[in-house]
């Protein structure tokens, strides 16, 4: 998968499972609700849970920075950006269409 195919896989499953603060997901890894940083993860693998997994593909790592290039200004980054209070669905699957289209 290319970074934006990645990109974009990951707004269909926020869109489609829901999405989550606080966690990478809800406790179901394949098909619960997840973070930005879980979607991306579970676009690329299949599991939410592949954060910190010893290979990551050039594709994965690039579609993280270019989400974090566009909410990195965030004191830590994506999870502190995602997980913020007043943060919404919307605000997430915006980041991730800016971040598909750079």
């Amino acid at each position: 998968m290319t970074p934006e195919e990645i990109l974009h896989t990951a707004i269909e499953i926020i869109e489609r499972d829901g999405w989550y603060q606080g966690d990478l997901d809800d406790g179901d890894d394949k098909h619960g609700a997840v973070c930005a940083v879980g979607a991306i993860e579970r676009a690329w693998s299949g599991s939410s849970q592949a954060f910190g997994a010893l290979y990551w593909p050039d594709e994965r790592r690039e579609a993280i920075d270019r989400l974090n290039s566009h909410v990195g200004s965030y004191y830590g980054g994506i999870g502190v950006w995602n997980d913020h209070p007043g943060r919404t669905v919307e605000d997430v699957i915006l980041a991730l269409k800016k971040a598909a289209a750079s």
